[in-house]
């Protein structure tokens, strides 16, 4: 079967197993997973296609981590540098510590496997774990904050992984010679993306978006996503290290939102096949032979992660902010694959192990039984089950937090310690202003002397600057992008008001935010137009009839007149 059937025969598995899964209230990630454990059953792909679906597939975590950088603006950037640096170095150094002793001592790996071994399992899930916090709107807590600094970490510490591995292979390189190779190759990288595509990334938005088609303004987003990631591989670093800067340079822009809204889809289904070539490495008459060391080996490593991050974590956020970043973080990342991978290709992977204290624990001759294919099938189940286990952990991560630290007698009180947003930044009951027109503007003059907070959207970049300019809070966003309104806030706001005259906009918006907050309250201006057309119909909270209001003003300014006389 070649790919182009094999990818089809995917999509379409996706979707039945995507529909039962949401139905049973089981994550849909999982139900990519299990389409590609049956895809591979019945299909077996060439190396060369299977190669190219993993490349098509990896694009899903360059756009998760695009939109993770867009998150974060070298603002945000500067307050976390205790969470990036200080707790995503302590975690790597730690668990690797504790993956290689027991690589090298209890399994008898040999110095460089264990090495490589170490590495690949201090990695964390950066495609579940920040779309989760993202989806569930928790990126600004606490542990979400601490669990985003230290996954930022991880994709950075790839680079100087794939390095050793490269050094490892190589007898001849020397060590001073690549490290200045490297630092060479990331100044010119930052160079590259910070100030020629900070500059050139701000004008092609502002022209796309001046055009009002929205086909070429989500292009020209593609070109800036996929330039930077080409960018950063030329260089030798990971594609998605490029994309989150191209993220970080366009957060401080007013486009950020629109660009937000237009690529969510574009991540989520390239995530779907990435999840998909992962459940396709899952070999099930395997999985059945070893189904009870593989649990319990996954349940060693998690239980590991978690305890080595909570370890140091609870003397800076606290034993609750410090267990849920634990085990948000104690799967094993997709990037172990990528780690794996590499070491097998440059042959620097011997997964035979010898003189470990394992040996006096299985039975006799065992080891000598099992072969390196074996043990890299033990590595790669570990990996999917653990990612596996991860969104069920996530859904009842307070409950498990509050019974565990309970049980252990940790945490006396579930109310003395809150994990909530911690950024100023956050929107709360705030009014959601659509349109930046002239009753737009006067919407947001009124709400400014009432001393309310409020985010103003119009999809007029001419608007937009114009707002800017007068220090207003607006926005470059197509409302009709139900996205957007996720974006800003909706379920926390304290009501939507509509400013603009187009019936179609109004009708689409209204819509729009009846399926996301069917509670949300909604105010509206009706035009004579939009009478006309029954839009008064809509069930808004409140209404203005704008002919019915003038003429009413006018027959009121009109009697007075009278009376005076």
């Amino acid at each position: 079967m070649d790919l182009f059937t094999t990818i089809t025969l995917a999509l379409a598995l996706s979707v039945v197993f995507g529909i039962i899964f949401s139905k049973l209230k089981i994550p849909v990630l999982i139900g990519y997973i299990v389409t590609g454990v049956v895809v591979s059953y019945f299909v077996r792909l060439n190396s060369e296609d299977a190669s190219h679906l993993r490349e098509i597939a990896e694009y899903g975590i360059v756009f998760l981590m695009f939109l993770i950088g867009v998150e974060f603006s070298f603002n945000k950037m500067r307050k976390m540098k205790q969470e990036v640096v200080v707790f995503g170095s302590m975690q790597l150094g730690l668990s690797m510590l504790l993956f290689f002793l027991g690589g090298y001592y209890f399994f008898g790996f040999g110095l460089y496997t264990s090495l490589i071994v170490a590495s690949a399992l201090s990695l964390s899930s950066t495609a579940i774990v920040l779309k989760y916090l993202k989806d569930s709107r928790q990126i600004e807590t606490g542990y979400g904050k601490s669990s985003v600094g230290i996954l930022i970490m991880q994709d950075i510490a790839v680079i100087p992984i794939l390095l050793m591995i490269a050094m490892m292979s190589n007898k001849d390189l020397i060590l001073s010679d690549m490290l200045l190779k490297t630092f060479i190759s990331v100044a010119i990288l930052l160079f590259v993306l910070f100030f020629p595509g900070r500059y050139l990334a701000k004008k092609m938005l502002r022209f796309t978006a001046g055009m009002n088609t929205d086909e070429i303004f989500v292009a020209a987003v593609l070109l800036i996503v996929l330039g930077s990631s080409l960018i950063s591989s030329y260089f030798g670093f990971s594609a998605s290290l490029g994309a989150f800067l191209a993220g970080m340079i366009i957060s401080n822009t007013p486009y950020r939102y629109q660009v937000e809204s237009v690529l969510i889809n574009f991540r989520d289904i390239l995530l779907g096949v990435f999840f998909i070539t992962i459940g396709m490495q899952v070999k099930l008459d395997f999985l059945v032979q070893y189904f009870l060391p593989i649990t319990a080996l996954i349940l060693c490593t998690m239980l590991g992660k978690t305890l080595v991050v909570y370890v140091f974590l609870r003397f800076f956020c606290g034993d609750r902010i410090a267990f849920k970043t634990a085990l948000s973080l104690s799967q094993i990342g997709e990037f172990s694959f990528a780690v794996f991978l590499i070491a097998s290709s440059h042959q620097v992977l011997n997964l035979k192990p010898s003189g470990g204290l394992i040996q006096h624990i299985l039975p006799q001759g065992f080891l000598e039984s099992i072969t390196t294919e074996e043990i890299y099938q033990f590595l790669t189940l570990m990996v999917i089950f653990s990612m596996i286990a991860t969104p069920f952990i996530l859904e009842k991560l307070e409950s498990i937090t509050n019974f565990t630290l309970t049980k252990l007698g940790i945490l006396k009180d579930k109310s003395s310690e809150h994990d909530l947003p911690s950024s100023s930044e956050s929107l709360h009951n705030h009014y959601i202003v659509c349109g930046y027109g002239n009753v737009g503007r006067e919407t947001i003059k009124r709400l400014q002397e009432s001393g309310k907070e409020y985010i103003a959207i119009d999809n007029n970049p001419t608007n937009v600057r114009s707002g800017l300019d007068k220090g207003d809070n607006v926005i470059f966003a197509n409302l009709i992008y139900g996205n957007i309104f996720q974006q800003v806030g909706i379920q926390e706001c304290a009501g939507v008001i509509i400013a603009i005259d187009s019936v179609y906009e109004v009708r689409s918006i209204y819509d729009k935010i009846r399926s996301i907050a069917p509670a949300c309250k909604i105010f509206a201006r009706i035009s004579a137009q939009g009478k006309k057309e029954g839009v008064d119909w809509l069930d808004f909270s409140a209404a203005v009839d704008e002919p019915a209001e003038i003429a009413n003003l006018l027959v009121q300014i009109a009697l007075a007149k009278e009376d005076i006389q």
